[in-house]
């Protein structure tokens, strides 16, 4: 199964046409399997959109706007043939003029579900830098698969909290689907080798870092290229998204994609793209 992670950054700098258009072009040339979509934006002041069969919605019922970033490219990937399920859960107010979100999209149905893991003293999206995990059960390959899209804080901003509740969450087989295989993907705002990476490495999830253990990685190390924002004051490249997956899978390639190299840049992040398959 192929799979995609990218932090979109979305209609912050543009309206997103281009941007849409970039990324529907890789993805109808790579057919990706599953895709894990972060900074997912809408405006405040949209209309509600008219949604068809394949949207799957999660727990949280967040209208979804008609300039919704994620809707947007599904629109897009239509016109190019190509169909994918999808699903989008609301985090929070992000530069004063967006609902943020992250997303999922499958080429098989999900069943969705969505997660607040930030602390209760501050889990108002309007007012807070909320965090959410969202969870979609989907097939690829022919298995049962838990797909994650998930953005985290920093680590002076919590990180350590959320990452305690998340795994909580997709250890318990009521919420989550435990017995399936994870592949969790995203903004991590944790650079490799830090505190923050290592509570992941160490988790009772025993997560592979895609990175690691690709028998063939290309298009380097670096998921930002330097001083981003949120990153203002820190100008060297970083690898802070990442795809972990449970130990059941084998990884044949890793790659950073939508670099500029690798497909146009259309974010402030790269994308991750990963090819992985399910042992026996």
């Amino acid at each position: 199964m192929k799979i995609l992670t990218l932090n979109c950054y979305s209609l912050v700098e543009n309206e997103g046409t281009q941007q849409v258009a970039d990324l529907s072009k890789k993805i109808a040339e790579e057919q990706y399997d599953l895709i894990a979509l972060q900074e997912v934006n809408q405006t405040f002041d949209a209309h509600a959109a008219v949604l068809d069969g394949f949207f799957c919605p999660p727990t949280t019922d967040q209208p979804v706007k008609e300039d919704n970033f994620a809707l947007q490219l599904i629109e897009a990937l239509q016109i190019l043939d190509l169909e994918y399920y999808w699903t989008w859960a609301y985090t929070h107010v992000s530069y004063g003029r967006f609902e943020e979100g992250v997303a999922l999209l499958s080429k098989a149905p999900l069943i969705a579900a969505d997660h607040s893991v930030a602390p209760i003293a501050h889990s108002n999206p309007a007012t807070d830098n909320v965090r959410r995990i969202l969870i979609g059960l989907t097939e690829a390959d022919g298995e049962l698969v838990r797909l994650v899209s998930t953005h985290y804080n920093w680590w002076d901003r919590g990180f350590a909290e959320e990452w305690q509740r998340t795994e909580e969450l997709l250890s318990a087989s009521e919420s989550s689907g435990s017995d399936y295989p994870l592949i969790l993907c995203g903004d991590f705002n944790q650079p490799a080798e830090t505190l923050g990476y290592q509570l992941v490495q160490k988790s009772q999830l025993e997560l592979q870092d895609a990175f690691l253990t690709a028998t063939q990685v290309t298009g380097g190390t670096a998921t930002i290229p330097g001083a981003i924002n949120g990153w203002n004051d820190s100008p060297s490249p970083k690898r802070i998204d990442y795809v972990w997956l449970s130990p059941s899978f084998s990884v044949a390639a890793y790659s950073v994609t939508f670099d500029g190299k690798n497909g146009v840049q259309v974010s402030d992040h790269f994308g991750i793209t990963v090819t992985a398959t399910l042992e026996d």
